[in-house]
């Protein structure tokens, strides 16, 4: 069947609603008030929605109620803000706390999803640039997103079967209250925004961070991101100083085209010596014949990768970078390959 001939439907009630409930969550986050301060302000909200008085009276005394929350001037106007235009109506006063529950929630998820992410960091027998460790911790992130979605799933079956009522109870009435909300598919939401930070933190320029543990662990010298002063269309990731020499450096976790940059003649440049630090996944013979063209440039790759591949370990300008150190760099600088 045709994809474009499934009906499918939302309701604008479901929509409205479940868009009123997501808008609070972002507002609040973006008044940037402390977690003990949402704690007091649902307790504060617990008093009104058990009022019997009329809206207006209600919301008074929510707003009278911001001094005993904070004493901070900025945090009560933040507060005020957040009130007003949170709560235009009764069902209103239900929205916002579950709102804020469900920001608590999500705090929670995150840091126990991290802990089960823990399952999949990489072993410390393994080197940190090996295409093995590389793979366990491209996991760590990805496994914070599919563990929180599941424990998200697990809290939501808890509270339709109305489990552990000390925990969910005031959740538990304002889903009641709230007519078409959706407050699972929502915190699907907020969490997935926030595991997203964990994948930009280990993403690609992680490689980078990696490389510069094993320069700091061999005792090397140093600089970070910088151009060639001689040919200042060259860029390095870092610059090795050893004595009066330097080695440029390029570390790219995986190469496209990138390996065509930084392709100069050494006596072109103000560095002695150039290499190439990557994975390995994408280099073959074609690449490395390209790259060592030039006298002076040398590879550096996953030390895994290295041991099962011949065009690496039959090539003397190839290396493993577990064997990256200062006398093997010292070592190229005499070296006239």
């Amino acid at each position: 069947m045709d994809i474009e001939h499934i009906d499918i439907e939302v309701s604008n009630s479901h929509l409205t609603s479940n868009l009123l409930l997501y808008r609070n969550i972002k507002d609040i986050i973006q008044s940037k008030i402390s977690k003990t301060q949402i704690l007091k302000l649902i307790e504060v909200l617990n008093l009104a929605l058990q009022s019997k008085g009329i809206f207006d009276d209600k919301k008074s005394a929510l707003i009278n109620s911001i001094q005993t929350i904070s004493s901070n001037e900025q945090v009560q106007e933040r507060l005020l803000s957040l009130i007003e235009h949170s709560i235009l109506e009764d069902r209103h006063f239900n929205v916002f706390r579950l709102s804020l529950n469900i920001l608590r929630f999500k705090d929670y998820i995150l840091e126990k999803s991290k802990l089960y992410a823990e399952n999949f960091r990489a072993s410390g027998q393994l080197h940190i640039m090996d295409f093995q460790y590389d793979q366990n911790m491209l996991n760590l992130p990805y496994a914070v997103r599919v563990s929180g979605a599941l424990l998200i799933r697990v809290l939501f079956a808890d509270i339709r079967l109305k489990k552990k009522r000390e925990f969910y109870g005031t959740l538990i009435t304002d889903i009641t209250a709230i007519r078409d909300i959706d407050p699972e598919t929502i915190l699907q939401i907020v969490f997935a925004e926030s595991s997203s930070q964990a994948i930009r933190s280990l993403s690609e320029s992680s490689y980078e961070k990696r490389f510069e543990q094993v320069l700091l662990s061999n005792n090397l010298t140093y600089e970070g991101q910088c151009f060639d002063i001689n040919f200042p269309s060259v860029e390095y990731d870092f610059k090795i100083h050893l004595g009066d020499k330097s080695i440029g450096v390029s570390a790219k976790r995986t190469l496209r085209e990138r390996y065509k940059q930084n392709h100069e003649m050494i006596e072109k440049l103000e560095v002695d010596a150039m290499i190439l630090v990557t994975l390995g996944i994408d280099l073959n013979k074609a690449k490395i014949d390209y790259i060592l063209a030039k006298e002076k440039h040398y590879i550096f790759v996953a030390s895994d990768l290295y041991e099962e591949l011949d065009y690496f370990n039959q090539n003397k300008r190839v290396f493993p970078l577990n064997e990256l150190n200062k006398e093997l760099l010292l070592s190229l600088m005499g070296n006239s390959i």
